[in-house]
C-alpha cells in the first residue's frame, strides 16, 4: 500500500490563473479577503509580484502564504508569474529577457487586471507638472528570492521609466553571489568551466550549450558567464567588490524620472513626489554564502551602495534624467537559511519587515 504524501507546508492558494503573454501564465490571489468572489480578485491597483530563484516557479518559497496574508492586510494582491526562465529555463535565459517579460506582465496587469482597466489601457509616459501618480495607475511591490533579487535590480536599471516608476517597494530576500558560491564549492571545476565559457565566447558561441558537466541544468555559455564571471550581468551582490564597485551596480535602485515644469520664460526641474522603499534581507546562515563572508557586514554594504545616490555621491552621469527618492534598509536574520524555512521565525520576520514598508506606502 502506497501512503499518501504529506501535506505541503508551503500552503495552498485560491485565485485566478491567466495568460499575460502567449505561452506565459501568472497566478493572482485575492487582495481584499479570503472569501472575496473570484470576479473581484483582479480589481486592485496594488500588486505584489513574487519572483523566485533558479529552478523556482509557482510558490517558490515557504513564506509565500504568509506573504499573501500580508498583502491582503495592506490592500495588495499577490502575483506569481511563470517566466521563460522559471524552473530549468534559466539556463538559456538572460536578465534582459526576464526584464522584458516582467514589463509585459506589469503592463498586462495595469491594462486588464486593475480597477482602472475600464478607464485606462496604457502605461506609457505622460507629462504632469506635479508628477503625481496618474489616476488609475497601478502600484507594484516586487519581492525577489535569490536570483529573483537580480531580476529586480536589473529591472530597475533597464526597464522603461513609465513601468519602472510604478514600483513603490522592492524587497530582496537572499541576494547572494552565484559566482562566490561557485568558486567555493569546487574551485578546480569552476576554473575549468569558466575557461571553457570564455573560449566559447571568443568563438562566437555564446548561445551554444556548455558541456553537460558544467552545471546542473543545460546552460549556455552566455548565462554561465552572466552568473559565474566577475562583472557578469548577474554579478550584483559579490562581497569582494569595493564599495565604489557596489555603488556603481546598485545606486540606481532608488532612481525615478525627473520631471520638468515649463513656463513662458523658463524650464526648471522639479522634485519627484514618488518614493521607493527597498528592503535587503540577508540570512545569517545562508548555505549558499561562503563561510568567510560576514553576512551582517555585507548587508550593510549593499544598503549603503543603494543609498549612495541619496548622499550626493557621483554614481550617475551629470545629465542623467533620473533622480533618487526613497530609502534602502537592511536586516540580517540570525541563523536563517537561504529560503527562510529555518528557523520557523525567519519567514515571519522577513514578511513583518516588508509589511512595514507596505504600510508606509499606504500612508503616503
Amino acid at each position: 500500500m502506497v501512503l499518501p504524501s504529506s501535506l505541503s507546508s508551503y500552503g495552498s492558494f485560491t485565485g485566478d490563473l491567466f495568460l499575460y503573454a502567449p505561452g506565459r501564465a501568472a497566478f493572482e490571489s485575492p487582495s481584499t479577503a479570503a472569501t472575496a468572489p473570484p470576479s473581484s480578485f483582479h480589481n486592485n491597483k496594488k500588486k505584489c509580484i513574487l519572483l523566485g530563484g533558479l529552478t523556482d516557479g509557482l510558490i517558490p518559497v515557504p513564506y509565500a502564504k504568509r506573504l499573501e496574508e500580508c498583502c491582503i492586510e495592506h490592500g495588495f494582491s499577490m502575483v506569481q508569474p511563470i517566466l521563460s526562465s522559471s524552473y530549468s529555463g534559466f539556463g538559456h535565459g538572460t536578465l534582459d529577457r526576464d526584464c522584458t517579460e516582467l514589463v509585459e506582465l506589469m503592463e498586462y496587469l495595469q491594462t486588464h487586471r486593475s480597477s482602472s482597466s475600464s478607464t485606462t489601457t496604457t502605461t506609457t509616459t505622460t507629462t504632469k507638472d506635479d508628477n503625481s501618480k496618474e489616476e488609475g495607475e497601478c502600484q507594484f511591490c516586487l519581492v525577489g528570492h535569490s536570483t529573483g533579487c537580480q531580476q529586480i535590480v536589473h529591472f530597475l536599471k533597464v526597464a522603461p521609466p513609465a513601468v519602472r516608476d510604478q514600483v513603490c517597494v522592492a524587497a530582496l530576500q537572499a541576494p547572494v553571489s552565484d559566482r562566490e558560491h561557485g568558486q567555493v564549492g569546487d574551485p578546480a571545476k569552476y576554473a575549468q568551466c569558466l575557461a571553457k565559457a570564455q573560449e566559447m565566447k571568443q568563438a562566437n558561441q555564446l548561445d551554444e550549450c556548455m558541456p553537460r558537466q558544467a552545471f546542473f541544468v543545460p546552460i549556455t555559455a552566455r548565462r554561465f558567464l552572466d552568473l559565474q564571471e566577475r562583472g557578469g550581468k548577474d554579478d550584483y551582490f559579490s562581497s569582494d567588490y569595493s564599495d565604489e564597485e557596489l555603488a556603481a551596480r546598485l545606486s540606481h535602485v532608488l532612481m525615478f524620472r525627473k520631471t520638468t515644469t515649463t513656463t513662458t520664460t523658463t524650464t526648471t526641474t522639479t522634485a519627484t513626489t514618488k518614493q521607493r522603499h527597498v528592503l535587503v534581507a540577508f540570512s545569517g546562515a545562508d548555505e549558499y554564502v561562503p563561510a568567510s563572508v560576514d553576512t551582517q557586514l555585507l548587508t550593510n554594504r549593499l544598503v549603503q551602495a543603494m543609498n549612495s545616490s541619496l548622499l550626493g555621491e557621483k554614481t550617475k552621469a551629470p545629465d542623467s534624467e533620473d533622480e533618487p527618492c526613497g530609502m534602502a534598509t537592511g536586516i540580517c536574520i540570525p541563523g536563517a537559511n537561504h529560503n527562510l524555512s529555518e528557523p520557523e521565525s525567519a519567514g515571519r520576520e522577513f514578511v513583518e519587515q516588508l509589511g512595514k514598508l507596505l504600510k508606509a506606502i499606504n500612508q503616503q
